[in-house]
């Protein structure tokens, strides 16, 4: 980490100006949820005077705020920045995305507006009440938050990433290789336990196991793992989950075909499965907004996932190589705050395999007129991270108000949806 770069609150990569002051993403999302709702805290060890850096700056929230304002973060540009009562519905339709755009004055009409969708899907799509955040319970004082440590979980994944291999073998080869590797232990259909409640504790040992299996995949990467650590970490950071969300899509479908279009089918680990409208996570022992509640905000992005990503894997039917293909070119583009260095990493990761793609067609399968695949591939992509994008603006607003009552070391980590 270049020291100029590090967030004055918390020493980890900033990302830029915030408030005033040069901070990470989480620190000033702290700053304008404790603003915005006027929130008072207690320093844990009641002398305030906390260690906040690194993995203790989510130790003390009084001390926390105390950094924040001592370091120049000015409430008074958080006011100026912020309206409460935009809603969930406006933040999507103003995604930044040209695709998803609407002019001044007119409804939204895209293929993935809510009204399309509902009509789409057979199903209603979930209106948000645009202040619920507002009107939520608050948290009980006196209870502790859970405390979802996943600083092992980084510590294996710097080992992973610290391992040179020597074998002589093309990106796409060693990628293709270490992603048979990963599936090998998965369970065909007919033994798989369908779960009906999963709690927290159980879903973080599944984060635990399953994001060192991805980290794994990503250690095959020649380019990747010639940068530098702190690069390598910020890469992951940002990319495991939309490349897990496909994964484990194309998995599915491998293993229930038709069955994730008619019942939701999903694998979720070697062992276990999930039907969306039978399986949910059982969230009580770190909020008071219902499980029903975060099946309704998040199941139309799970629809869009099924009839834009599944139904054409399913058509297509793509080999491992051809999954890997997508699977890398959704690294790296969902942060705009890389290094060059790092973009240059992406890039030529990206060149190197659709290359080695030629190859493979032309002599590993018998398909010689390919382009269409291709095509068919990067659409998916861009479905991928168009959802992906769209669905991260609400987990934003999650995080921004504190819904998860709980010490996260690593916030980036804790993607159940």
């Amino acid at each position: 980490m270049v020291p100029d770069k590090a967030c004055l609150v918390c020493k980890k990569t900033s990302n830029g100006m915030h408030f005033g002051a040069l901070t990470c993403r989480a620190c000033a999302a702290f700053f304008r949820r404790a603003t915005v709702l006027k929130l008072q805290y207690k320093c844990k060890q009641g002398n305030s005077q906390c260690n906040i850096d690194g993995r203790g700056r989510y130790v003390c929230r009084q001390c926390r705020l105390k950094k924040c304002k001592a370091i120049g973060m000015n409430e008074e540009k958080v006011q100026l920045d912020y309206d409460p009562t935009y809603s969930f519905r406006g933040l999507m339709e103003d995604s930044g995305s040209d695709e998803c755009s609407t002019p001044t004055g007119s409804p939204a009409q895209s293929e993935y507006s809510p009204t399309n969708l509902s009509r789409k899907n057979s199903i209603e799509s979930p209106e948000v009440d645009p202040n619920f955040l507002f009107t939520f319970s608050p948290k009980v004082p006196d209870k502790p938050n859970m405390v979802i440590d996943f600083s092992g979980l980084v510590k294996k994944i710097e080992t992973c990433f610290s391992i040179k291999t020597m074998k002589d073998e093309s990106e796409l080869e060693a990628m293709t290789a270490a992603l048979k590797s990963f599936r090998q232990g998965q369970k065909p259909q007919n033994e798989l336990s369908v779960l009906e409640k999963v709690d927290v504790t159980t879903t973080v040992e599944w984060l635990n196991e399953r994001i060192y299996k991805y980290s794994c995949w990503f250690a095959s990467s020649k380019s990747l793992m010639s940068l530098p650590m702190d690069q390598k970490m910020q890469v992951f950071r940002s990319s495991w989950n939309v490349v897990r969300t496909f994964e484990r899509l194309e998995q599915s479908v491998k293993v229930f075909e038709e069955d994730v279009m008619k019942f939701g089918s999903m694998v979720v680990t070697d062992d276990f499965a999930m039907q969306w409208d039978k399986t949910y996570v059982d969230l009580a022992s770190i909020t008071e907004l219902t499980n029903q509640y975060f099946n309704k905000l998040f199941e139309p992005f799970m629809h869009r996932y099924i009839e834009e990503v599944a139904r054409p894997l399913l058509d297509l039917k793509p080999t491992t190589e051809e999954v890997v293909f997508c699977m890398v070119h959704l690294i790296g583009l969902e942060d705009a705050d890389f290094a060059l260095e790092t973009q240059e990493a992406c890039e030529q990761m990206r060149a190197e395999i659709a290359d080695q793609m030629h190859t493979y067609y032309t002599n590993q399968t018998d398909i010689k007129m390919y382009s269409h695949r291709l095509l068919i591939l990067m659409k998916l992509v861009k479905s991928m991270k168009r959802i992906s994008r769209e669905k991260s603006k609400i987990k934003e607003l999650i995080w921004l108000f504190d819904i998860y009552h709980a010490d996260i070391s690593e916030p980036y980590f804790f993607e159940m949806f």
